[in-house]
């Protein structure tokens, strides 16, 4: 039977006072663990006009946006805010839709009263194409200002235990959150839904938090006793390092959270999860003993083990183990494509051969897959 998760008895994730940006990059972020920034953003205009009313709140959405839809997730009431799979696993629980941001928070507004609402979500509107002049009124100085700032605006939501891709600073501008971690390493006791079917888009853990079933779900227990809880208030921040498992509960009527995200450090040409999924595609099917040969060749060439895999070969001899260079790069690419393309018809074989050699037409690349 389901368990209600007792929040107040997890251990809470540490807190830091009067955040500034060497504090940050020197103390926080080399820690790799959640971090509550109190305070950080106290001093926002859009902070302060969400603490003196939500019409005040809506308003400074609506005079700032540019009338660009955004994408907004609708749930019925009996999902209790909770954006998830269905039942029987055939698909998600709510339905997308778009509208500017003003649209969404002036239907919240109208929610305010309603005794059990249905669940509304506008997840990761960019400021810059919705609230132009956000980023001007609104400064965090502790990201890059290129860093593009994604605004959260729901009632009271839960976005599942899932990870992201990019270390985070999110930003409670309106409401309260709560946001349960788990440690990258809680993999196994999280039980994770289809990798290629999650509400948010990203891997989600198929336990509710709230009320997890121990009897379907026992290893879950393992992961609770690793988790740490963080609550937050109007102003405070939280950040979020890349992989660790979070759970995000909007606790009030009205909630906005803004959240950066980014890569800090050297990033490969290709995204790992797609390395993960080719990986699927490559060597889940093998025998057993094969298996644990590729693991043994990942382990030695991909992670580094045991350290550098060739140090006997000079250091512009080693190709695909030695520093990235256009050409590697365009090498290693045809190579995958190849392996990709073996069972298509021939005639779409050709033509993608014909791209891979440059001779082909351009094909549009102007989205990110990761």
């Amino acid at each position: 039977m389901p368990q209600t998760t007792r929040t107040d008895a997890l251990p809470k994730t540490p807190e830091w006072q009067n955040v500034d940006l060497k504090t940050f990059r020197e103390e926080i972020m080399p820690r790799d663990r959640p971090a509550v920034l109190k305070g950080l953003v106290a001093h926002w205009p859009i902070v302060q006009a969400a603490l003196k009313a939500p019409s005040v709140l809506c308003d400074y959405i609506r005079t700032r946006d540019s009338g660009r839809p955004t994408c907004a997730f609708l749930g019925p009431a009996n999902i209790k805010g909770t954006f998830f799979y269905r039942d029987d696993m055939s698909g998600l629980n709510f339905e997308r839709t778009m509208q500017p941001l003003h649209v969404t928070a002036a239907k919240l507004l109208g929610l305010l009263n309603y005794p059990d609402p249905p669940a509304l979500y506008a997840p990761a509107a960019s400021a810059p194409e919705n609230l132009p002049v956000f980023s001007q009124e609104n400064t965090l100085a502790i990201v890059d200002k290129a860093v593009i700032p994604r605004l959260w605006l729901g009632n009271a939501v839960t976005a599942p235990t899932h990870y992201d891709m990019l270390d985070g600073v999110a930003c409670v501008a309106a409401g309260h959150r709560r946001f349960t971690f788990f440690p990258p390493e809680q993999l196994p006791n999280l039980y994770i839904g289809p990798l290629d079917m999650a509400p948010g888009g990203q891997p989600t853990s198929l336990v509710k938090v709230s009320a997890p079933d121990l009897e379907r779900y026992p290893r879950y227990a393992e992961a609770l006793a690793a988790a740490e809880v963080a609550e937050l208030e109007p102003g405070d921040a939280v950040f979020i390092p890349n992989l660790w498992w979070h759970n995000v509960e909007s606790l009030d009527r009205l909630n906005l959270l803004v959240n950066y995200w980014w890569f800090d450090g050297q990033r490969g040409p290709a995204s790992p999860f797609a390395a993960m999924a080719l990986g699927l595609l490559s060597i889940k099917g093998l025998s057993p003993s094969r298996r644990a040969i590729w693991r043994q060749m990942f382990d030695h060439y991909v992670f580094q083990t045991e350290g550098e895999p060739v140090p006997y070969l000079p250091p512009d001899r080693r190709g695909m183990l030695g520093e990235m260079s256009p050409k590697l790069e365009n090498y290693m690419r045809t190579q995958i494509v190849r392996s990709l393309i073996r069972k298509l018809p021939k005639p779409i074989r050709d033509q993608i051969q014909l791209w891979v050699s440059g001779a082909g037409p351009s094909i549009d690349t102007d989205q990110s897959y990761d």
